[in-house]
């Protein structure tokens, strides 16, 4: 999957909102027509939404705990 910056006149996907796309996104194999489309406001929403449920382990916390299962 990857993000391009969208440089033609093309609406925002999501639902009310009439601005129009900075951000396309584009997974893999699939046709222009199947991307998803988002304005700045729009993409910033969702980045801020998905990281109250997404969140990163950092690496040190993942090794310490793998050092600990060894020990027990």
């Amino acid at each position: 999957m990857k993000i391009i910056i969208q440089t033609n006149k093309i609406k925002c996907d999501i639902g009310k909102c009439k601005n129009l796309a900075k951000y396309s996104v584009a997974p893999d194999g699939v046709s222009a027509s199947q991307y998803v489309n988002l304005c700045e406001d729009c993409a910033e929403n969702i980045y801020s939404a998905l990281g109250r449920y997404l969140v990163p382990k950092s690496p040190k916390n993942m090794l310490a705990k793998a050092v600990r299962r060894e020990k027990v």
